[in-house]
C-alpha cells in the first residue's frame, strides 16, 4: 500500500505534530512541520506533507472543534487528502471535540481510534489505557496539574466532549485475519458507530489497524504508534526507516524545560549536576527585563566553563490544576529567555521539552517552520529550522511525560563538535 495522497497530520500541540510526523520522514517522505495555518499558502508544497499544531489543548471543547475544522478544510482545499488526527497518547486536550470536528471536515464514516505506543510501553486493553501497565488515571501524568484525568477508559474520555456512538475492536479481534477484522468493522458502520477505539499492546496490532485504512472510509486517530504503522505501510517498496537525512547537532545547546511532571524535573535535576550545562533559573513571576539580566548575568560569569545552557522555571509550587492561562505565561517566559540566550551566545541547537513551551521558544526564535529529518532517541524529534536570519540549526523537542534520568546528557553526547 505505497502511499500516493499527500498527508496533513493535525495535532493538538508542537510536540505531538512532531512526534506524529517524525515517522513519514524516517520511511522517506518530505514532511514540513508548520507553526501556523497561514504558512500552508505562501508557497507550494507539491510533494510534501504537513503536521500541523493546532495549539487547542487548553481550549474549551467548542472552541477547538472550531480551529480544527477550520483547519480540515484548509487542508483539503490545498490538495491534501488524507488526514492524520493526532491525539494525545494520554487523552490530555479535547480528543472528542477534535475527532467529531475532522470527521465533519472530510465526510469519513467512522474515527479508528488507537492510543498505544507499545514501544514506549503505552498500551490499550478492553478500551482502557495503560502506561507501563498502571492504568492511565493512577500514574504520574494521570496527575498532570494541567489535565488531571478520573478515568483511563478512553470511551469516558471520548465522551466527555461527544456524544457520537462509539464501538470497540478487542484484542481478540484484531488478531484474526485481515479480511474477518473488515468485516467486524464493516458491521459496526452498518449499526452508526462513528468511534472505534481500537486495543493494542505490540507492534503488530498497529499494523494490522493501518491496513484497514486502505478502504478510505476511516479517519486514522491516534498517538506516535499509530503514526508509524501508517507511514510504514505508505512507503514506496524497499524504503526503510533506516534511509534518511543525517542529523549533525553542534554545541552550544540550549536545553528549555517547561514541562511540570516529575520526570521532567528528574532530567532538568540530571542535567544540572553533569557539569555540562550552564543553568540559568527562571522565575515564573518575573519581570521580562528581569529574565534578559538573570542570563545576562550567568552567561557572563567569568568561571563559567559549560559550552551549554539550562533554562528551567523555580519559584512553582505544584498545584492540583493550572489554568491555561499561567501555562502560557510560564511558556512565553521562556520562550523570551531562550531568545534572549541565543542573542548573546551563538547557538546552534534548542532542546525543547513540553508542547506549548515548543511553540513559544519556536516563536520566539522567528523560526517559521521545520523540516522534520530524524527521531534521534526514541521521542525525540530533530528538524532542521526554516528561520529568516538563520543561527539556530536544529530544533529539538519532546514531550515531557517520558524518557531516562539522563536524557538531556544522552543528546548533547551525540554532539559532533563544539
Amino acid at each position: 500500500m505505497v502511499q500516493t495522497e499527500k498527508t496533513a497530520i493535525i495535532a493538538d500541540d508542537y510536540t505531538g505534530a512532531g512526534d506524529a510526523g517524525i515517522h513519514f520522514a524516517r520511511f522517506g517522505r518530505k514532511i514540513e512541520l508548520l507553526l501556523h495555518m497561514d504558512a500552508l499558502s505562501r508557497q507550494r508544497r507539491d510533494n510534501t506533507d504537513i503536521a500541523l499544531t493546532s495549539e487547542t489543548r487548553f481550549m474549551e471543547p467548542a472552541e477547538a472543534a472550531a480551529v480544527v475544522l477550520d483547519m480540515v478544510r484548509q487542508c483539503r482545499a490545498a490538495g491534501y487528502g488524507r488526514i492524520f488526527k493526532k491525539i494525545d497518547s494520554t487523552m490530555r486536550g479535547n480528543p472528542g471535540s477534535e475527532i467529531e470536528a475532522v470527521l465533519k471536515g472530510t465526510g469519513l464514516a467512522a474515527a479508528l481510534i488507537c492510543t498505544a505506543m507499545p514501544k514506549t510501553g503505552r498500551t490499550c486493553v478492553d478500551g482502557v489505557i495503560y502506561l507501563d501497565g498502571v492504568p492511565l488515571h493512577r500514574s504520574e501524568i494521570g496527575n498532570d496539574p494541567f489535565h488531571p484525568l478520573a478515568s483511563s477508559s478512553v470511551a469516558d474520555l471520548l465522551r466527555l466532549q461527544t456524544d457520537l456512538p462509539i464501538g470497540f475492536l478487542t484484542l481478540k479481534e484484531i488478531e484474526v485475519d485481515e479480511a474477518a477484522l473488515r468485516l467486524t468493522i464493516l458491521a459496526m458502520l452498518e449499526r452508526g458507530v462513528r468511534l472505534i477505539v481500537a486495543d493494542a499492546v505490540e507492534e503488530r496490532h498497529l499494523t494490522a489497524l493501518a491496513r484497514q485504512l486502505s478502504a478510505g472510509d476511516l479517519l486514522p486517530v491516534g498517538a506516535g504508534g499509530f503514526a508509524e504503522a501508517l507511514a510504514r505501510l505508505g512507503a514506496a517498496e524497499g524504503q526503510s526507516a533506516g534511509e534518511k537525512r543525517k542529523v549533525a547537532l553542534h554545541r552550544p545547546i540550549v536545553s528549555v524545560v517547561g514541562s511540570l511532571t516529575e520526570v521532567s524535573r528528574r532530567q532538568v535535576a540530571h542535567a544540572d549536576k553533569s557539569g555540562l550545562f550552564q543553568t540559568i533559573d527562571i522565575r515564573a513571576d518575573a519581570a521580562v527585563a528581569d529574565i534578559r539580566n538573570a542570563c545576562e548575568a550567568r552567561l557572563r560569569d567569568p568561571g563559567r566553563t559549560q559550552p551549554n545552557i539550562l533554562l528551567r522555571v523555580v519559584n512553582g509550587e505544584r498545584p492540583e490544576k493550572i489554568t491555561r492561562e499561567g501555562g502560557e505565561r510560564v511558556a512565553e517566559k521562556l520562550g523570551y529567555a531562550t531568545a534572549s540566550v541565543c542573542s548573546m551566545v551563538p547557538c546552534r541547537t534548542i532542546v525543547s521539552t513540553g508542547g506549548s513551551t515548543s511553540m513559544a521558544v519556536a516563536e520566539a526564535l522567528g523560526i517559521e517552520s521545520v523540516d522534520l529529518i530524524d527521531e534521534i532517541l526514541p521521542g525525540i524529534v530533530a528538524g532542521a529550522c526554516h528561520r529568516p536570519d538563520g543561527g539556530v540549526e536544529w530544533f529539538i523537542s519532546k514531550a515531557g511525560g517520558f524518557g531516562d534520568d539522563s536524557l538531556l546528557t544522552e543528546i548533547d553526547a551525540r554532539c559532533v563538535q563544539t
